[in-house]
């Protein structure tokens, strides 16, 4: 599959530590980029592994957990997903293992948590996706974003687990009170807690030109979403596109670290977009693992057809 990428992560004005970090793996057994600097990717059958990861704790334990947890994420994908060039494949065995590659993460951070104590309490976001087939597979836990731009329009793809979004879900905040809110940033998931993670899962059919994002909360906290849709539809490479939207970020403050991951889908064997055409995007919400998964989850991708 042809994807033209970039990756930015930046400690903003602020921190002094860059608790943040991204992820690029082809799941074929090379080596994955966290926080490095960009080569070339060549995507085959087992696909492309895209993660942001914003991490929290004391001292650096931010910096271990965001890592830790993409680390994990990639390891077990690779690990389970050697197969994943087989015919026989069904999408829902990868949803399956999207959803316990990011509990993995999980308990690979709590664990290190565990057995130091200077890290105790750390924890990070995550949101990953998985392009394969056609399609892209989100997991998502905390507050980092994914983005797609398609057709100049700009769509959400995650919904933010956070306790004022929440909020906002029921009534009590409006989206403007919620975007000054003091308690904006405080998330009701993370990895590295002790409790059942509920992974959000979605699945988006890919049309070519897609150009999806990924970025911590110090990018989309500080850029509204209607720059950050400017930006993308002025067609500018990946990296300069990026470039862009962290000097905005900075402009605003750069309170946060701040992180994105930008995908410029342009293999001729997606499907070109029809004027008009509805975004296939299936977003079920929260799913606990081990609690009726299967069930739900066939009855949202269709029965797991390959």
């Amino acid at each position: 599959m042809l994807i033209d990428y970039a990756a930015i992560t930046h400690p903003g004005r602020v921190r002094k530590n860059n608790e943040d970090a991204y992820l690029l793996s082809a799941l074929d057994g090379e080596e994955p980029i966290i926080n490095g600097p960009a080569r070339s990717l060549k995507v085959g059958d087992p696909g492309l592994l895209v993660a942001v990861a914003d991490g929290m704790g004391g001292a650096a334990a931010g910096e271990v957990a965001s890592r830790e947890g993409l680390a994990a994420v990639a390891l077990f994908l690779f690990g389970h997903w050697g197969r994943l060039g087989s015919s026989k494949v069904r999408e829902l065995e990868l949803v399956k293992a999207l959803e316990v590659a990011v509990e993995q993460a999980s308990d690979a951070v709590l664990r290190y948590s565990d057995d130091d104590r200077t890290a105790r309490g750390m924890g990070s976001t995550l949101t990953a996706v998985v392009i394969w087939n056609g399609c892209a597979y989100v997991a998502q836990i905390g507050d980092s974003r994914a983005y797609l731009l398609r057709q100049g329009a700009l769509l959400q793809i995650t919904e933010d687990q956070t306790l004022v979004n929440d909020l906002v879900n029921q009534g009590t905040l409006t989206l403007d009170q919620a975007r000054t809110h003091p308690q904006r940033n405080m998330i009701t998931q993370a990895l590295g807690s002790p409790q059942p993670l509920r992974v959000a899962l979605s699945r988006l059919a890919l049309r070519r030109g897609d150009r999806l994002l990924c970025c911590s909360d110090g990018l989309h906290g500080e850029v509204e979403d209607s720059r950050i849709l400017e930006v993308l539809n002025q067609n500018l490479s990946p990296r300069r596109s990026l470039e862009l939207l962290v000097e905005e970020a900075l402009a605003h403050g750069g309170r946060d670290n701040i992180t994105g991951v930008l995908l410029t889908l342009l293999d001729p064997g997606l499907p070109l977009p029809l004027l008009g055409e509805p975004i296939d995007l299936n977003r079920p919400g929260l799913h606990t693992h081990g609690r009726g998964i299967w069930g739900r989850l066939r009855g949202f991708f269709g029965g797991g057809a390959s």
